[in-house]
């Protein structure tokens, strides 16, 4: 499987970017933290040097010139150096935040010229030959003129080895805490879309499954308001077309029953032959457009049904009826949905399929968390632009509009929307041998976990 990027779903998406966003503010400020600790270090370290430095210049403040620099060999294990700074006017470089901090320490009595702080470099090429070590020193002037360089020398304890396990082991523990959290804050925000998104599934498989609930944040409580207000409007549509399409074709039973009353009082028989068969066909469409109006209608509560054992017993009854059909499927299928509804919808499919094709091969199968039942046939096929327009209502591709040769128009129509009331979907599909292949999807029976 292929990863798309930027990926496809908005939750993953959004887990990335809060994420990908907090990790980089948590590695803004470590490093932040990082440079200020190592600026905080360096000062005390600058400002303890200075200290120390102060100290033993304000000791040599004391005492006579000629007396200054054998004070040296009084100090302890040899550190500190003192040497006259007379003729060595060349410059020095300093450091001044170093230089600032010693000016502070050592007070007027002693003016400091330069200051500075080094490391022995010599380790960096022969580290195994040498001891690490760090020198402190200041280019003073003492009250009476005379001018000294003053250095310590400190060995420095073996630099430690970073241990980059643990640091990546600290770093994944931090990643997966940030992890967990952002995963819950997506899952957080993204509940209410999940809640919109069943609502409108319920809808679409019953209109009159109830409203979805109000409440939560002021977004959210919006969006449930806007979405309930446009399924009202969508039901009183569907109500209003429902008992228009129900009301004509109720209100046209009246004048087809006069006139076939009258037509027993024609004399000519060719045409009161022709003119009952007319009377006839009119009588058929009416009734098909008010099964037409009634599946439209939610119907009564689904129940649990054997697929297998429908389609298998549609099957008799159409070898009995003298057509030709076989089924193939498993033994128990089960699913929630109509009986009637179901079986005036495959009943319609397979008679198409025996009256076009000659004969039905129905079969069923599982197909991930749906059913697939195939009604194939050996008929020539429907052209590939009117494969979608077949299920419209009144379309016919026989175009003499005779019921015997192309029916009424309203069969595949009416199969549809029972088969849409119930979560399936019905779909049109030429045979590449031949023929035509209608495939209807329906979602598999779960049982609903009791709760105590």
């Amino acid at each position: 499987m292929s990863l798309a990027f930027p990926p496809r779903s908005l939750a993953i998406r959004l887990f990335l970017l809060l994420l990908g966003g907090v990790l980089m503010a948590v590695f803004v400020s470590l490093g932040l933290a990082l440079r200020e600790r190592s600026h905080i270090v360096h000062s005390f370290r600058e400002q303890g040097a200075a200290d120390r430095i102060a100290d033993i210049l304000h000791l040599l403040a004391a005492l006579p010139p000629e007396q200054r620099l054998a004070t040296v060999h009084a100090l302890p294990s040899g550190q500190w150096s003192i040497e006259p700074a007379n003729g060595m006017d060349e410059p020095v470089q300093s450091l001044p935040s170093f230089t600032a901090a010693l000016v502070e320490a050592a007070g007027p009595s002693v003016a400091v010229e330069a200051g500075w702080r080094t490391r022995n470099s010599a380790c960096r090429e022969e580290p195994e030959d040498c001891q690490p070590s760090r020198t402190v020193g200041a280019r003073v002037r003492f009250a009476d003129g005379q001018r000294v360089l003053i250095e310590a020398r400190r060995e420095l304890p073996p630099p430690r080895q970073p241990r980059i396990e643990g640091f990546i082991a600290r770093l994944s523990i931090v990643a997966g805490l940030l992890a967990i959290v952002a995963w819950f804050a997506v899952r957080l925000v993204l509940q209410p879309l999940r809640h919109l998104l069943e609502a409108a599934e319920s809808f679409g498989l019953d209109p009159d499954h109830p409203a979805m609930d109000e409440s939560g944040p002021i977004e959210v409580r919006q969006a449930a308001r806007t979405f309930n207000r446009m399924r009202e409007r969508l039901r009183s549509h569907i109500e209003e077309r429902t008992r228009i399409l129900a009301a004509i074709t109720h209100d046209l039973k009246t004048p087809l029953t006069r006139l076939r009353l009258r037509l027993e009082q024609c004399r000519d028989e060719p045409l009161r032959s022709r003119l009952a068969e007319d009377v006839a066909a009119m009588q058929a469409l009416v009734d098909e457009g008010l099964d037409l109006a009634r599946s439209l209608d939610s119907g009564p509560p689904p129940q649990t049904i054997d697929l297998g054992a429908l389609l298998q017993s549609l099957c008799d009854d159409t070898v009995d009826a003298g057509g030709e059909a076989r089924f193939e499927g498993p033994e128990s299928a089960l699913i929630s949905g109509r009986p009637e509804a179901l079986r005036r919808s495959f009943l319609n499919l397979i008679d198409n399929a025996v009256k076009y094709g000659g004969e039905a091969d129905i079969s069923l199968e599982r197909c991930g968390d749906d059913w697939l039942v195939r009604v194939r046939d050996s008929g020539p096929g429907i052209p590939e632009e009117s494969l979608g327009k077949v299920m419209q209502p009144f379309f016919r591709l026989e175009t003499s509009r005779s019921r015997e040769t192309g029916g009424t128009g309203l069969g595949l129509s009416i199969a549809a929307n029972l088969l849409g009331a119930q979560g399936g979907t019905l779909s049109l599909h030429n045979r590449p041998q031949g023929g035509l292949e209608a495939r209807v999807r329906l979602p598999v029976f779960r049982r609903r976990p009791r709760t105590y």
